[in-house]
C-alpha cells in the first residue's frame, strides 16, 4: 500500500511530458522520414540508372540494327542484279561504278566487293576519311595480278593512286570469308576480321554480309559481300552520353566462344595518345589481325567479361543487369544481346558508376539531416514555451480538432479563455476549419478525405500506377476572349468549367488543374479506378453531348459557341505531392501526361474533337467505337502511335457513321501499303458520306502529295507532327 502511494504520489509536470512526447514524435518522424526518404531516393536513382541503361541499350541496338539491315539490303539487291544479269560480274569496271553509287547512297556501309574463283577480284572502299576509291586486281595471262586502285574525285574523276604489275596481295579464295560464304553456299555475316585496306595491307577491322553468286546454270560464280568497319561503332559509342565514368562497348562472341571488343569508345579517342587499338600485328608481319578481349587495355573490360561468359552468348535476343565493382567503386551494368536471328553474335556492355546516381543523394541526406537537427532545435525551445500556458480547456479543443479529423467542418462558438496562447490556437482552428473548406475547392476531395482521416501531413513524393489522362481546351478562345467583356469572359468560362469538370467528378475522376481554359484530369488516383479508361472515354463523350446543349443556350442569349478538343492517353504516370516542402501539388507527371496533351493538340490537324491513343482504345475495344486516323509522331518522340478518333458508344452508333469510319479505315490501309490512288478513293468515298470531315481531306492531299514525289524506301507510315 505504502508502496503504491509512493508511486502515485511521484509525479511530473505536464511541461516535461508534453516537451518529452513532442521531442519523441519529432524525432521520430524525422528520423523515419530521413530513412525512408534517403531509401526511396536511392531506390528512385537506381531506377533512374537502371532506365538509362535501358534507353542506352536500345538507341545502340537500333543503330547497330539499321547497319546491319544497311548492309543486308544492299547485298540482297546487288546480287538480285547479278542473278538477273543486269549486272555482268566479270564487268569489274561497270560493276565498281555501281559500288560507288551504292557507297554514296549508304553511308553506314564501308566496303562492297566481289571476288571470283578465278582470283579476279574488286572493290569500292570508304575510308575512314570519306573519301571513296575502288580497286581492281585481275589476273593475267603471265600468272601475275596486277593491281589497280583509283582514288574518285568529287566530280567523279579518276585520279590513280596505285598501279602494281605484280601484285602480292592475298587473291580472294584465299580469304576466310570467301572459303566459309561459299562453303555455306547461302549469305551469311562473318565474323570479325581485318579487311585488305588500302594497297597490300591487312588494316581495316570490320564485318562482312557475304553472298554467293550463282549463274542462271547453278555454276558457282564468286563471293559478294557488303562491309562495314568497326571504327565507325567506335565513333557511334563515343558519342554515347553515360556520364563522366560511364562507359559501352560492343562484344563479338566467335564459332570457338571466345570474346572478342570489337567496339570501344576509346578506340576512336581523337587523342591519339589515348586511343586502344582492337587489332595487333599479324604474326607473320602481314598487316593486322583482331584482339581476343582479355588482351584489351582496358580493366573496365576485364571486370565485365566474366558475367558474359555466364550464359548470356547464348545468341538469343535478351538482357541482363548486374553490379560490379571496378578501381574500388560499385557500378551498375547491363549486358544487351542483340539476338539477330542469321546476324552476328554481338553483345551490347555497359557500366555505369553508382556515385554519379548517388552522390546528390548523399548530399540531400546530409543537408536533411542538418535541417531536421535545427528543427529539433527550435522545436524544442517552443515546446517548453508552449507547455506554460496550456489548460484544461484544451480537452474542448481536441474534441473540435477530432471533429475536424472526420472532416465536419461546422461554425461553432470560439472557446473562451484567458490564456493568449490557447485562445490563438482556437481562433487557429477555427481558421483551419475555413481553410480546409476552401482548401476542397483547390484538391481533389478523395485527398483531403484521406489526408485528414490518416492524420499524416502531406509530403513530397508519389507512387507510379497507370492512369487514364485527359486533356480538353476550348477551339479559338483567344479570339473568343477579345469578343466578351471581362464579367461575360468570367461567367462563360465558369459555366464550361463548371459543366465539363462535374461531369469528370460525377465518374470517379480527379480534375488534376485549370490551365486557363484548359483542362486536365485523370482517372485511377488517388482513388482506385479498375476502368479508368472507359470512365475517361465515357466522360469524354458525356461533355461533348453537354457542351452542344450548352452551346444552343448561349447562342440563346447572344454569346458565342464554344468547341472543345479532347486528348485521352492510358499509360504509367508519377502522381502525387510534387513541388518543394513549402507547396505541394497533388499532380501526375511523366511521359503518358504528356502524350495526353499533344494528342489533344492533335485534333486541330484532323478537325476532330476526341483523339485517343491506342492504349486507352485497347480495354474498351469492345464498348466503343472509335475511327482508326493515323500513325503520328508526336513533339518528344521518335517513334510514330496509332490514334484514334473516339466516335460514340457502341450501342449509339449510326449507320452513316459505320459506312464513313469503314471507307476511312480502307484508305488508312492503303495509304501505310503505298496504293496512293486506293488511298484517295476510298478517302474520296468517307467524305461523299461525311462532307465536314476535315481528316479525310488531309489523307487525301497527303496521297496526291505522296502520288507525284514518293516517300523514301524506309518510311512507315509515320507522320511528324508540327513542333
Amino acid at each position: 500500500m505504502d508502496s503504491k502511494s509512493k508511486e502515485l504520489r511521484f509525479k511530473v509536470t505536464f511541461r516535461t511530458t508534453l516537451f518529452a512526447l513532442l521531442l519523441g514524435v519529432l524525432l521520430t518522424s524525422l528520423i523515419s522520414l530521413g530513412i525512408s526518404g534517403y531509401i526511396y531516393a536511392r531506390f528512385a536513382v537506381s531506377n533512374l540508372g537502371d532506365q538509362v541503361l535501358d534507353q542506352t541499350a536500345a538507341r545502340i541496338d537500333q543503330h547497330i540494327q539499321h547497319a546491319l539491315d544497311t548492309a543486308e539490303d544492299e547485298a540482297e539487291t546487288i546480287a538480285g542484279l547479278f542473278k538477273n544479269s543486269w549486272l555482268d560480274p566479270e564487268d569489274h569496271e561497270s560493276v565498281t561504278e555501281y559500288f560507288l553509287e551504292a557507297l554514296k547512297a549508304r553511308p553506314f556501309l564501308s566496303y562492297l566487293s566481289f571476288g571470283s574463283p578465278t582470283g579476279k577480284y574488286y572493290h569500292g572502299f570508304r575510308d575512314r576519311s570519306g573519301k571513296l576509291t575502288t580497286l581492281w586486281l585481275v589476273p593475267k595471262e603471265s600468272g601475275n595480278n596486277r593491281l589497280l586502285e583509283f582514288l574518285i574525285a568529287e566530280n567523279d574523276e579518276r585520279e590513280v593512286i596505285r598501279d602494281i604489275p605484280k601484285s602480292i596481295r592475298i587473291v580472294p579464295y584465299e580469304r576466310p570469308y570467301y572459303l566459309t560464304t561459299r562453303d555455306a553456299g547461302k549469305a551469311i555475316w562473318t565474323e570479325s576480321y581485318v579487311f585488305q585496306g588500302s594497297g597490300e595491307l591487312l588494316d581495316v577491322p570490320g564485318v562482312s554480309r557475304a553472298i554467293p553468286i550463282y549463274s542462271k546454270a547453278q555454276e558457282f560464280q564468286g563471293v559478294l559481300t557488303a562491309d562495314f568497319d568497326l571504327h565507325a561503332l567506335s565513333r557511334f559509342l563515343r558519342e554515347v552520353d553515360l556520364g563522366s565514368g560511364g562507359l559501352c562497348f560492343l562484344v563479338e562472341i566467335t564459332s570457338e566462344d571466345s570474346a572478342r571488343i570489337i567496339a570501344h569508345p576509346d578506340a576512336a579517342d581523337p587523342d591519339r595518345n589515348r586511343r586502344i587499338d582492337l587489332t595487333k600485328a599479324a604474326p607473320d608481319g602481314n598487316g593486322r589481325i583482331t584482339l581476343a578481349a582479355d588482351q584489351i587495355a582496358d580493366p573496365r573490360v576485364a571486370s565485365i567479361l566474366p558475367v558474359i561468359e555466364k550464359g548470356l552468348n547464348t545468341g538469343d535476343r535478351s538482357s541482363r543487369k548486374f553490379n560490379l565493382l571496378v578501381k574500388n567503386q560499385n557500378h551498375l551494368g547491363e549486358i544487351h544481346h542483340l539476338g539477330r536471328k542469321g546476324g552476328p553474335n554481338w553483345i551490347i556492355c555497359m557500366m555505369l558508376p553508382e556515385s554519379e546516381l548517388f552522390g546528390d543523394v548523399q548530399r540531400m541526406a546530409r543537408l536533411m539531416a542538418l535541417i531536421g537537427l535545427g528543427g529539433v532545435l527550435i522545436t524544442a525551445v517552443l515546446s517548453l514555451l508552449l507547455s506554460k500556458s496550456i489548460s484544461a480547456t484544451l480537452r474542448s479543443l481536441a474534441i473540435e480538432t477530432l471533429e475536424v479529423g472526420q472532416f465536419r467542418l461546422k461554425n461553432k462558438e470560439p472557446v473562451l479563455t484567458r490564456i493568449v496562447e490557447i485562445e490563438t490556437l482556437a481562433n487557429a482552428l477555427e481558421e483551419m476549419k475555413t481553410g480546409l473548406r476552401s482548401f476542397q475547392k483547390y484538391v481533389p476531395s478523395d485527398l483531403v478525405r484521406q489526408l485528414l482521416e490518416t492524420g499524416k501531413e502531406a509530403e513530397l513524393g508519389g507512387e507510379r500506377k497507370e492512369l487514364t489522362v485527359y486533356f480538353s481546351d476550348i477551339v479559338g478562345f483567344t479570339s473568343i476572349s477579345e469578343q466578351l467583356s471581362s464579367k461575360q469572359l468570367s461567367e462563360l468560362l465558369s459555366d464550361y468549367l463548371e459543366e465539363m469538370s462535374g461531369e469528370v467528378l460525377r465518374s470517379g475522376g480527379t480534375v488534376d488543374k485549370y490551365i486557363g481554359d484548359s483542362i486536365m484530369a485523370f482517372w485511377g488516383a488517388p482513388q482506385p479506378c479498375h476502368e479508368h479508361a472507359k470512365q475517361a472515354c465515357l466522360t469524354a463523350l458525356a461533355n461533348r453531348a453537354r457542351l452542344k446543349e450548352l452551346r444552343d443556350a448561349w447562342e440563346g442569349i447572344g454569346l458565342p459557341p464554344l468547341h472543345a478538343r479532347i486528348g485521352l492517353h492510358t499509360g504509367f504516370v508519377m502522381v502525387g505531392n510534387f513541388g518543394s516542402p513549402d507547396r505541394l501539388d497533388y499532380t501526375a507527371i511523366g511521359d503518358a501526361v504528356n502524350l495526353a496533351s499533344r494528342l489533344e493538340g492533335l485534333n486541330r490537324i484532323y478537325g476532330t474533337e476526341i483523339l485517343i491513343s491506342e492504349s486507352t482504345l485497347q480495354p474498351v475495344r469492345d464498348q466503343f467505337v472509335t475511327r482508326a486516323l493515323d500513325k503520328v509522331a508526336v513533339k518528344g518522340r521518335e517513334q510514330g502511335i496509332m490514334i484514334h478518333e473516339l466516335v460514340a458508344q457502341r450501342e449509339h452508333i449510326k449507320g452513316s457513321e459505320t459506312e464513313w469510319i469503314k471507307n476511312y479505315e480502307t484508305g488508312l490501309k492503303h495509304y501505310f501499303a503505298r496504293h496512293w490512288p486506293a488511298a484517295i478513293d476510298s478517302f474520296q468515298a468517307a467524305l461523299e458520306v461525311n462532307q465536314m470531315d476535315k481528316a479525310s481531306q488531309v489523307m487525301v492531299e497527303r496521297c496526291s502529295k505522296f502520288s507525284s514525289h514518293q516517300p523514301p524506301k524506309d518510311w512507315d507510315g509515320v507522320y511528324f507532327a508540327p513542333k
